[in-house]
């Protein structure tokens, strides 16, 4: 039995007594939803058997069943932990009861297009009247505000417009770009932060709030520190040896730091035996003793002794020598073995894991009980995937697989609103519940619910709204949702973006450094390219909104201040090795005695179980072992011999950050309305093998390895190429429908396209009276081959055809869609006497903003303010701790 399993019929969970009402599909929208219902809340999703209707996407029925709407395997993976219903919201009848759901909700969340809710009657200021403290999340491609608010989007595009695909590939080729939907998982993961933000700040204000995300922007912070560089060095991304495949640093181009953290080598994927398609291991050695231990481990050749290797100029300057040797090496053995030998020498290597590895050969994982079987009621029992963190006292985990179409009308309905039977049936009847022109038959439990007169108890959560505790604050539009909370962050690079979301959105984050700082200072690129601590723009980027200061724990002053700092802490966030704080006397047993309030998360790359618990992580070896390499990179037709490609910016650390977030602010919930704490244990690795859309699942039903293929999807089969160069030389990725089928009202919009680019308009001519004379594939990339990306982009879009541009961060900064929303923010750095512009939410709250409230902290800049001003040090007091190194 799972660990989980064991737990959930007596343990608490986070969102207890709170219902979501579910407008969304595709991926984004449900998969937000689909932790929230993880953590306990109520999730309704609201579903229409026709348009829009995503059951089907993400891989075929499950093998041996007749394709259904109930057949998805993908489907149920994605939307477990929910009701459904089936409801025409087209129709005066259907928005009627969609009002009476809202009067009940305390979350709206949907992902169509700008405008659909208005049209419905159903915007913001309207559900205010239905439940005044609401709290209503949209989540559309380009958000509701800005002067592209009408353009469409999807993941690979979102990817594209953010900079993020630009980041993926090999220097001189297309961008490999990302192979699977980044910015659907992710701006589902940012969905939830953003709805919990809401939901405590309802808790402590009794306000509710619209939060208006836009998806595609979600992906620009994620880039890091680029976007400093380009204003701090007048450094173009768009540049020699970038962006540089797995390396830290491409050979034989300038040295500049390429945004992979570290510039160091080895830093590479290699070959392993038997040579198979992932047969690839990642090594990075970040310190001459590291590459020392890689050079016994490997039997010590004479190769590898070479002087020129000894230092770390030299092996940056012969990379090609330096990694044809270790491949030489990888080559003959196992990537398991190699893993294994490395890591018990000290020398960080994971292998490249598939989607079949993560199921079947993932040791970590299955100890982890990342995968849990559960029965559903069509296609029988399969293992959905858990969440990658456990909670002390509110476990997440699902209970239940997705649900069946419609499967709980007569329970919502019936039991939640209180129609009459006969209602139900009439709705059936008249195209409310189910339309018309739609076989029932597959779907027997219909006309059972039909055919049952008897009223049904409501097994959920209470019919009306649960009473909210009462606000301890007073609402303050220039406060965060986190305004009043502490959070104390001791963390690298694992938890760093974690801690500056939580500050920007309001609570104070105190950075508690080593004396002479925390390593991530040392990370480039550094400002006008000068080594100093205080001016990496990489810990810029990753450190705004935080107070700092310094005290060494490994001395008892250290930790006696320490505790005296976790008295008044709400969160205490770190990212040490497993058991290190416990060795100190300062885990949460020992701090939680005399703050039972406190809520503390273990942010690790493994966790703190498991066989794996102590190996060496970072960022290109978390997304090999994640599984992102295995569905990144080139096809053998456009690149023979590639190898998998990692993408790049710190997504390792994004993503494992993103769900310590969502842990922490559920944890956060609870504790509103029970005053307990609890104990959070977060792993990067299982963030990140969550992470890779429909992969897992495309091996859990259908035993399918998928195959990576250029500027798109991997997918088990080739499928259709969507990333396409322009006449500019630049690249735009295009929905696959839109060049394979275009309809007879999309050739009237494209003719008047072609006619104002000069193209010949009798080819549109000929194509209306006879669909053989020419592929809609042909008509497409001559439009593409005759017009720029930017024509091609914003005249594609103002004509309702789903594409976008190809873009580096440099054109992402000058996006004026970006500007509309307030984007960018000026932050002064008084070190350097200028103001950069840093990248600000996704979302535009109208309740509690986001915001950044300082630059990124000097080391020990606010030694006296907290140590002497908050637990009342003398300043004399503090000069002996600093001449003692404990400050």
């Amino acid at each position: 039995m799972l660990e989980t399993e064991t737990r959930v019929a007596t343990a608490p969970r986070a969102l207890d007594g709170i219902r979501v009402l579910d407008f969304t599909w595709v991926r984004a929208g449900p998969w937000c939803n689909r932790w929230l219902g993880a953590l306990g809340a109520e999730v309704i999703k609201v579903e229409w058997p026709q348009s829009p209707n995503t059951r089907g996407i993400g891989g075929q029925p499950v093998p041996g069943f007749e394709p259904t709407l109930n057949t998805g395997g993908h489907f149920s993976d994605t939307n477990a932990n929910k009701l459904s219903i089936t409801l025409n919201t087209r129709t005066p009848r259907g928005q009627d009861l969609v009002r009476r759901l809202v009067s009940v909700s305390d979350i709206v969340i949907e992902n169509f297009a700008y405008g659909v809710l208005d049209r419905w009657g159903l915007g913001y200021e309207d559900m205010k009247k239905l439940r005044p403290d609401i709290i209503y999340l949209s989540m559309s491609g380009f958000g509701h505000t800005g002067r592209d608010r009408d353009y469409q989007t999807m993941g690979p595009i979102a990817q594209a417009l953010s900079g993020l695909t630009y980041t993926s590939g090999l220097p001189g080729e297309q961008p490999a770009g990302w192979g699977w939907s980044y910015m659907d998982d992710t701006g589902g993961y940012f969905g939830a932060i953003y709805a919990l933000s809401a939901l405590y700040h309802r808790n402590v204000t009794g306000e509710g709030q619209h939060v208006d995300q836009s998806q595609w922007i979600t992906g620009v912070p994620l880039n890091g520190a680029v976007f400093l560089d380009i204003q701090a060095n007048e450094r173009s991304s768009v540049r020699e040896g970038y962006p540089p495949g797995n390396r830290a640093h491409w050979p034989g181009t300038p040295l500049t730091n390429a945004y992979r953290e570290r510039t160091v080598a080895p830093h590479n994927s290699y070959r392993t035996s038997p040579g198979g398609y992932n047969d690839y291991t990642t090594i990075v050695c970040v310190t001459d003793r590291e590459w020392q231990n890689l050079v016994e481990v490997m039997g010590s050749p004479p190769w590898a002794k070479d002087s020129k290797f000894d230092t770390l100029a030299g092996r940056l300057a012969n990379q090609g020598e330096l990694d044809a040797g270790i491949e030489a090496w990888t080559s003959t053995l196992d990537k398991y073995d190699i893993m294994e030998r490395c890591q018990r020498a000290g020398v960080p290597s994971m292998p490249v894991q598939s989607n079949e590895d993560r199921f079947e050969n993932d040791a970590q994982l299955q100890a982890r009980e990342m995968f849990q079987d559960m029965t559903h009621p069509v296609i029988g029992t399969w293992p959905l995937q858990n969440a990658p963190f456990k909670m002390s006292e509110t476990p997440a985990y699902n209970h239940q697989t997705g649900p069946l179409v419609g499967q709980h009308n007569k329970d919502v309905f019936e039991g939640l609103l209180g129609i009459s039977h006969e209602e139900l049936v009439d709705g059936f009847e008249d195209g409310t519940f189910w339309p018309k022109d739609l076989d029932r038959t597959p779907y027997p439990y219909l006309q059972e619910m039909i055919d049952d007169g008897t009223s049904p108890d409501w097994a959920g959560m209470p019919k009306g709204p649960l009473p909210a505790p009462a606000p301890i604050r007073t609402p303050d539009a220039e406060t965060g949702p986190f305004g009043g909370l502490r959070v104390l962050e001791l963390s690298d690079e694992k938890g760093q973006w974690a801690g500056k979301i939580m500050g920007d959105l309001g609570a104070d984050v105190i950075k508690i450094e080593p004396p002479g700082g925390e390593c991530t200072r040392t990370v480039g690129p550094f400002y006008q390219d000068v080594p100093n601590r205080e001016k990496s723009l990489y810990f810029w980027h990753y450190n705004t909104s935080k107070r700092g200061i310094t005290l060494d724990l490994e001395t008892e002053d250290g930790r006696r201040l320490f505790r005296q700092l976790a008295d008044g802490a709400d969160v205490i966030l770190e990212t040490f090795n497993p058991g290190y704080m416990d060795s100190l006397g300062l885990g949460y047993d020992d701090l939680k005695e005399s703050n039972p309030g406190l809520i503390m998360c273990s942010l690790t790359s493994f966790g703190q179980t498991g066989p794996w618990k102590d190996y060496v992580g970072n960022d290109l070896l978390h997304l090999a072992a994640g599984g992102q390499m295995a569905c990144c990179g080139y096809t053998e037709e456009d690149l023979p011999g590639a190898p998998p490609i990692a993408p790049g910016g710190g997504q390792a650390w994004h993503t494992g950050s993103h769900f310590a977030n969502i842990a922490i602010i559920a944890a956060l919930m609870h504790r509103t309305r029970t005053g307990r704490g609890q104990y959070i244990d977060t792993s990067v690795h299982e963030s990140l093998a969550l992470t890779t859309e429909m992969h897992v699942n495309t091996w859990i039903y259908n035993k399918q390895v998928v195959q990576r293929q250029t500027g798109r999807h991997a997918a088990a089969q080739p499928n259709q190429r969507s990333q396409h160069m322009c006449g500019d030389g630049k690249f735009v990725n295009v929905g696959a429908q839109i060049v394979t089928r275009i309809t007879g009202e999309q050739l009237k919009v494209l003719r008047g396209w072609y006619e104002e680019l000069g193209l010949p308009v009798d080819l549109i001519d000929e194509k209306e009276r006879n669909p053989e004379v020419i592929t809609d594939n042909e008509l497409f990339m001559m439009l593409l081959a005759s017009a720029t990306r930017d024509q091609i982009y914003h005249g594609g879009q103002k004509r309702g055809f789903n594409l976008g541009a190809v873009r580096s961060p440099d054109e992402v900064m000058e996006d004026p869609h970006l500007e509309d929303r307030g984007f960018w923010t000026a932050v002064e750095q008084p070190q350097v006497g200028k103001s950069f512009l840093h990248p600000g939410p996704a979302g535009i709250f109208n309740g509690s903003p986001w915001r950044i409230s300082r630059r990124a902290p000097m080391i020990g800049e606010h030694n006296e303010e907290v140590l002497c001003g908050e637990l009342g040090l003398s300043r004399a007091e503090l000069a002996v701790l600093a001449e003692s190194g404990v400050v």
